[in-house]
């Protein structure tokens, strides 16, 4: 079987899936039920498609929410391993490291961008129930700019994947899952707390906060913000996959 089918009928009887689930349900869910019920506290100026500000909460609540789940899941994924104390298990077969790592690195990715689907599946189809449900926020009137949120997702992704190899690092490299979440978590709390300082661009952890109150006529300085995600993306890359297959013991 290929390795990443291997991957996934671990994960099958694990949390982490209905994780995916529900943790992407949860903040749109939210944001219908507040509309629904408070509607005249978001009812549209004439003229203005109620879609942006609805979502800009949407992202904001994206940007906070998506980089815990991130975080657990890696936490999660990893830890099936080490909770069954599988990794010598694993070096044993006649499968090279290097796969293994890919394998690992595949499974993680895949289910970070089923989320961020899904989350966006579900806040769009909430905007058009909303406007079926309370034609006064005006949903139906507008088209769903969908230029816009593919704006985001790309660069919102783009800040997220230094950070996602830094915590897979932590992540196979700490048995216990609260040592590797706590230390993803202090990331972000310091990436919360700076990130207004001009250079936090540098910190892989407070980069995805850039992202707060995206508006459509934001524009990031995009050559050096990719640039720099991409220089941290392929050094972490290479170094975790190094630790892993030279120095890692499981």
């Amino acid at each position: 079987m290929n390795l990443l089918d291997i991957e996934l009928i671990k994960l099958k009887n694990t949390f982490a899936l209905w994780l995916t689930f529900v943790g992407a349900l949860f903040l749109p869910l939210l944001l219908f039920t507040t509309y629904l019920f408070e509607s005249q506290e978001f009812l549209p100026a004439p003229r203005i498609n109620p879609w942006y500000d609805y979502l800009l909460r949407t992202f904001n609540g994206c940007c906070f929410f998506s980089l815990g789940f991130i975080l657990l899941i890696i936490g999660l994924i990893l830890n099936i391993e080490h909770k069954a104390n599988s990794w010598k298990q694993l070096f044993t077969l006649p499968v090279r490291r290097g796969r293994l790592y890919r394998a690992k690195t595949t499974l993680i990715f895949s289910v970070i961008t089923v989320f961020f689907l899904l989350y966006f599946v579900f806040a769009i189809t909430s905007g058009q129930l909303l406007g079926l449900i309370k034609p006064s926020l005006g949903f139906r009137q507008y088209r769903v700019p969908y230029d816009y949120i593919f704006r985001f997702l790309l660069d919102l992704f783009v800040s997220i994947i230094p950070m996602i190899i830094i915590q897979y690092w932590i992540s196979f490299r700490m048995r216990n899952l609260i040592t590797s979440l706590g230390m993803g978590l202090f990331g972000l709390l310091m990436g919360l707390l700076l990130k207004n300082w001009d250079h936090i661009i540098y910190l892989p952890y407070a980069t995805p906060f850039q992202m707060l109150n995206y508006k459509e006529t934001d524009v990031l300085n995009r050559q050096h913000f990719y640039l720099v995600n991409a220089g941290y993306s392929l050094l972490f890359i290479v170094l975790s996959y190094k630790d892993f297959t030279k120095r890692f013991q499981g």
